[in-house]
C-alpha cells in the first residue's frame, strides 16, 4: 500500500515538473514570438501613381511626387472635360503628406503654371523644414483643391468655386536621381548662404536656399539684392531668388528640436528658392556654372 502510495506521489510529482517545464517553454515561444512581432516594421504598401480623377469640369491626373531631403515637388495636369479654354486661376492645388516620423513641413508653393488650350500644368514645392530621418519614406497624401466652377463667372467678386480633398494612400520613397545634395554654407558680403541642394528637372532646376539668424528686414534685403547667375553652353542668365518662407523664434525653436544643426536661438530664418528655368534638351547641365551674386557690385561667389 505504501509502495502504490509513493508510486502515485511520485507520477503526480513529474508530470508537475513536466507541465512547468512544457509552460515555461511555451511561454518563450510565445515571447520570442511577441519579440519578432515588435520588431517588424509596418508593412507598407507604395501610392499607386500617376493618380488620375476628375472634379467639376476638370481631368486632374497626379504624377508621383519627387521626395526628396528638403522638399516634395508635385507636378499636376490639368484639363477640362468639356476642352474649354482653361486659365491659370480656374485650378488651384496644393498637396501634403503624413509623415512616418517627427518632421516640419510647409505646404507646396507654385513655381510653374503653363497653359495650353485647354490644359494646364502645374508644378509646386512644399519645404520639409526639419526631418528626423530624411532618408524614410512619406505616406498617405491628402490633395486640397479649389476650382472655379464650370459656366461660373471669372470676375473675383462673383466666381463661384467649389473645394474637395483628394485622398492618396500609399508611402512614396526618396528619388535622388538628378537630385545633388549640396548643404554647404557660401559667404557673400558677410551674409551666410547655406546652399541645400541641386535639384534638376524637365523644366530646369529648383536650388533652395537659407540664411539663418538674420531679421526680418535683412531677409527681405537679400531678396532684392542677391540673385543666382547662370553660365554655360547656350544658356546665361540671371536669376531672382524667391523669398519662400520665413519663421520667428517660437516656430523655430520646434524645428530645431527636431533637427538640431539649426539654430535653437535664431531671431529669424528665411528660406529661398531659386529657380532656373531652360530647356535641358539645349543646356549641357554637366558644364553649367552658378554663381550667387550681388546685383548691386557684381561680387559673386561659384556655389556648384
Amino acid at each position: 500500500m505504501k509502495k502504490r502510495k509513493r508510486l502515485f506521489l511520485s507520477i503526480i510529482f513529474f508530470g508537475t515538473i513536466l507541465n512547468l517545464i512544457l509552460i515555461f517553454l511555451g511561454l518563450k515561444v510565445l515571447v520570442k514570438r511577441l519579440e519578432i512581432k515588435i520588431n517588424e516594421e509596418p508593412k507598407v504598401v507604395e501610392a499607386q501613381f500617376p493618380y488620375n480623377t476628375e472634379f467639376d469640369n476638370y481631368n486632374i491626373e497626379i504624377k508621383k511626387p519627387k521626395v526628396v531631403n528638403h522638399y516634395i515637388l508635385f507636378d499636376y495636369t490639368i484639363s477640362t472635360k468639356d476642352n474649354s479654354p482653361i486659365e491659370e486661376d480656374d485650378f488651384h492645388i496644393t498637396g501634403s503628406p503624413s509623415f512616418p516620423d517627427t518632421a516640419y513641413f510647409v505646404s507646396a508653393h507654385d513655381i510653374l503654371r503653363k497653359v495650353e488650350n485647354n490644359k494646364m500644368r502645374i508644378v509646386n514645392v512644399g519645404i520639409i523644414v526639419a526631418r528626423k530621418d530624411y532618408d524614410k519614406y512619406v505616406n498617405n497624401f491628402d490633395f486640397l483643391v479649389s476650382a472655379r466652377e464650370k459656366g461660373s463667372s471669372k470676375n473675383l467678386f462673383e466666381e463661384k468655386r467649389v473645394d474637395t480633398t483628394i485622398k492618396v494612400d500609399g508611402v512614396v520613397y526618396p528619388d535622388k536621381e538628378n537630385y545633388k545634395e549640396i548643404k554647404k554654407t557660401f559667404k557673400l558680403d558677410d551674409i551666410d548662404f547655406e546652399v541645400l541642394s541641386i535639384g534638376d528637372f524637365d523644366f530646369g532646376s529648383c536650388i533652395p536656399i537659407f540664411v539663418g539668424n538674420i531679421s526680418e528686414e535683412k531677409g527681405k534685403e537679400i531678396e532684392n539684392k542677391y540673385a543666382l547667375r547662370i553660365e554655360g553652353e547656350n544658356i546665361n542668365a540671371i536669376y531672382d531668388l524667391e523669398k519662400w518662407v520665413g519663421f520667428y523664434e517660437q516656430v523655430i525653436k520646434r524645428y530645431s528640436n527636431i533637427d538640431p544643426s539649426y539654430n535653437a536661438n535664431s531671431q529669424y530664418d528665411q528660406f529661398y528658392m531659386g529657380k532656373i528655368f531652360y530647356n535641358p534638351n539645349e543646356v549641357n547641365k554637366e558644364n553649367v556654372k552658378i554663381y550667387l551674386i550681388n546685383k548691386e557690385t557684381n561680387e559673386e561667389v561659384r556655389i556648384n
